[in-house]
């Protein structure tokens, strides 16, 4: 048993490692390796629900929650890896690993040669239900959240402008809109990202959904908002 163990904690920590961009599986191999022992424990302890006794019950959150602080180390790693080679543009971008942090910081990533302003965010989320369709919205501005001072984001840096909760955000798909000004221009950009920040199906984007140019709104506050 102990070496079929050992086993599977090996071919996890391999295909983990695959997951992960080149540079962090290079430079976090030993974290890597860490977070399948205690993701394997995990497991094991799952086995036992409901049979577990209760004066042992703190330690499977102990092995959860070191799990999870090494699952957002990563997650932030390998998004820090995949922005730094991204095309040029305007992006955001949430974090993701297995098992991390409900809460994820969603940031505005510009990749461009020009500074931009953030000004202000909207959200349309929407999932199916047994009685039709889920939905919310959500509106804030760089001023209601305190953030203004911070708004211009230079080229190669980013700003946090909201948070994803893998486990309500996560559930919808959401168009999300945010107004920039960009070379003095006043601009609607958006973006769709499906469900589990667009990691359940469209792992390619490795968390950065780059944002499209709706159109120049030249000081107008656009319908959406």
């Amino acid at each position: 048993m102990r070496q079929s163990i050992r086993d599977e904690v090996m071919k996890l920590t391999s295909r983990l490692a695959q997951r992960c961009h080149q540079s962090v599986a290079d430079d976090h191999s030993a974290l890597i390796a860490r977070y399948a022992r205690l993701d394997t424990a995990c497991h094991a302890f799952d086995a036992f629900t409901g049979c577990r006794p209760v004066e042992d019950s703190d330690i499977f959150e102990t092995l959860s929650q070191r799990r999870r602080e090494i699952a957002d180390v990563l997650a932030h790693a390998n998004l820090e890896a995949f922005e730094r080679e991204a095309a040029p543009g305007l992006y955001l971008a949430i974090p993701y690993f297995y098992w991390c942090s409900d809460i994820q910081p969603i940031w505005l990533v510009n990749r461009t040669h020009e500074p931009c302003t953030y000004v202000r965010r909207a959200c349309y989320a929407f999932a199916s239900a047994d009685d039709g369709v889920d939905e919310y919205r959500t509106a804030s501005s760089a001023f209601a959240d305190g953030i203004a001072a911070g708004a211009v984001i230079q080229p190669a840096e980013k700003l946090q402008i909201d948070d994803y909760s893998m486990r309500v955000d996560g559930d919808f798909v959401s168009v999300r809109r945010v107004i920039l000004v960009v070379n003095g221009e006043r601009g609607e950009y958006f973006v769709s990202i499906s469900k589990l920040a667009g990691y359940l199906t469209c792992q390619h984007l490795n968390g950065l959904h780059e944002l499209k140019s709706v159109q120049s709104v030249q000081g107008e506050r656009p319908a959406t908002f």
